[in-house]
């Protein structure tokens, strides 16, 4: 085949084609690559650890292999093992009980003004506080507790509340009153973002009553019903702090959690490889519970069809009469008030003095002043919040630094599958991994370098160990922005940071959720700053933790550090829940 022109002649010789066809594949460019270095190396902060933990967990004097893992025939294994399972009833109970309160709260509007301000509280504050909180309602004296003078005032006499058995009811109902604002303000986030058209289609259908919770509200709410629950769950399966602090030290071992088992046998001398082996026993069990949860969320449910029929525009969601509203207004007040009540109880003993606050309740009128607040100052604590706030503003600063780039770079940075789908993996492990997986061996590094005590070094450990919740979060942001606009974006001459301006809108809700709750999770830290930390950085969760070992002579100054400790995050939660809500809920809604 021949073409002749202007005294050129091109002649094209064909040939057979032969040998094996080479797929295409498109030429990736390795800049956004560089967006997840950054992460790589903090995640190594853990990764690193968690893999030492491991290899001690398996090696033994003969090599490799699980006997180590004989430290699980211990009796005292086996009943901290239950217990932590027994936590995770304790967790689904509660997600029930949460979707049915929000449930009440979107057929009464009128419960939302006063319920939502009296459950952010006790979420804001930290699992310390509420085990404070809680240990002072339940003081076993008449005089001071609030629980048992009621008790004793209706029956004559009065259980003892932290003793056997009934520990349970004082840790469940302060683990309850931390967390059920967060589970009722996910579920009410996702039923008023129920479609306007399915409610009126349903409404048209007349789908009311239990009918339209099983056939249309639940299924809907399949993705912030996973989100809640594992997250709730995991939390439960973690505890550690709230054990430690409501239950006096002789009742602790009837008490025991693994995580709490762990830590006993770190202190009393215990082999590594057997500790390291319930490190490993937690994080099955927590890695269990999140695979499950995770398969929960990929996994179809059941539903009834609702017929698509023609939309009266009148129809949609009923409105509540009068009759209703005042119903939710009262409800409402009088929950709120019984929600916030333990929080009264705290700021109401810690303005008692030391001594009056030892000898009588917090309704007592003698003694009032400030002189707990004077206490809490000269045992350390000005120097604990100053500290703490400079660990939080740094952590919080690395880890949105951090994410962003990591999570557009999972989103929509070009990641072959294979490799997107292993990242993500692996921020779900890390998420839900315990810290006795890396405490350890992360502890020995930091003391070997020489930055014990350092904040620099426990700042970094934070941002670390929020990391995947913030790459999660903010991923799902991303995700849910327009593709036509990351598209447009892509395909013109902008940059990638042109494509981050084109999808701000979406991931800034989460932006703040992922700002608000890192300082505010490190602000509130007991566990890291425990188990990591040396003594020169003085978390403020340690300073009051070491008060609280006295509780019975210091329970106005453990009050009043307490009340300290927790003004700064309820202010900020309060300020941006709203904006908290929308960011958590950003690609799980119907």
């Amino acid at each position: 085949m021949g073409l002749e022109t202007n005294d050129l002649t091109l002649e094209v010789v064909g040939r057979g084609v032969s040998g094996r066809p080479v797929p295409g594949r498109p030429r990736r460019p390795a800049g956004p690559y560089l967006l997840g270095l950054p992460a790589l190396l903090l995640g190594c902060v853990l990764l690193i650890p968690i893999g030492v933990t491991v290899v001690t967990a398996f090696r033994t004097p003969g090599g490799f292999g699980f006997g180590n893992f004989a430290v699980m025939g211990d009796p005292a294994a086996l009943h901290a093992v239950r217990n932590s399972l027994l936590w995770v009833l304790v967790a689904f109970g509660l997600v029930v009980v949460g979707f049915f309160l929000a449930l009440l709260s979107y057929r009464l509007p009128g419960l939302t003004p006063f319920l939502q301000p009296a459950l952010v509280v006790p979420f804001a504050v930290s699992v310390l506080v509420s085990g404070v909180t809680f240990r002072l309602l339940f003081d076993p004296a008449p005089e001071r507790g609030t629980v048992t003078a009621v008790w004793s005032a209706l029956f004559g006499s009065s259980p003892v509340w932290l003793g056997p058995s009934l520990f349970w009811l004082v840790l469940v109902s302060a683990f309850g009153w931390t967390w059920l604002g967060y589970i009722v303000s996910l579920f009410r986030a996702g039923l008023d973002a129920i479609p306007d058209d399915v409610t009126r289609t349903i409404a048209a259908e007349g789908v009311t009553g239990w009918r339209r919770l099983w056939a249309v509200e639940i299924p809907l709410l399949r993705p912030i019903t996973g989100v809640v629950t594992l997250t709730v769950v995991v939390a439960a399966v973690r505890i550690f702090d709230l054990v430690l602090i409501a239950v006096p030290g002789p009742m602790q071992q009837s008490a025991d959690v693994l995580g709490l088992n762990w830590w006993r046998a770190t202190t009393s001398g215990d082999p590594s490889g057997r500790t390291a082996a319930l490190g490993v026993v937690l994080f099955a069990i927590v890695a269990a519970v999140g695979l499950i949860g995770v398969r929960g969320l990929r996994r179809r449910r059941w539903a009834m069809p609702v017929p698509v029929t023609r939309q009266d525009p009148a129809l949609g969601r009923p409105k509540p009469s009068k009759r209703a509203r005042r119903i939710g207004w009262t409800a409402g007040f009088v929950v709120s008030l019984v929600w916030i009540f333990p929080a009264v109880v705290l700021v109401a003993t810690a303005l008692h003095s030391p001594r009056e606050a030892g000898l009588r309740g917090w309704w007592s009128l003698s003694g009032l002043g400030f002189s707990s607040f004077a206490d809490a100052a000269n045992a350390g604590l000005l120097r604990a919040l100053l500290s703490t706030a400079l660990i939080a503003a740094a952590a919080t600063a690395v880890l949105l630094s951090i994410a962003v780039p990591t999570a557009y770079l999972v989103a929509w940075g070009g990641l072959p599958t294979w490799l997107g789908r292993v990242v993500m993996s692996v921020f779900v492990v890390l998420a839900v991994t315990p810290v006795q997986m890396y405490a350890a061996p992360l502890r020995d590094a930091i003391e070997a370098a020489g930055l014990a005590g350092s904040r620099v070094a426990l700042a970094l450990v934070h941002a670390a160990a929020g990391l995947p919740f913030a790459v999660l979060l903010l991923r799902s942001a991303f995700a849910a922005a327009p593709p036509a606009l990351v598209s447009e974006a892509l395909q013109g001459s902008a940059r990638q940071s042109a494509v981050l301006a084109t999808v701000q809108r979406t991931y800034r809700p989460a932006l703040v959720a992922v700002a608000v709750l890192e300082f505010s999770m490190v602000w509130n830290d007991f566990i890291v700053g425990f188990l990591i930390s040396g003594p020169g950085t003085t978390p403020l969760s340690l300073v009051l933790w070491g008060e609280a070992r006295q509780f019975a002579a210091s329970g106005g100054t453990v009050a009043a550090a307490a009340v300290v400790a927790s003004v700064l995050p309820v202010v900020l939660l309060l300020s941006f829940w709203s904006t908290v809500v929308r960011g958590l809920t950003t690609g799980s809604k119907p």
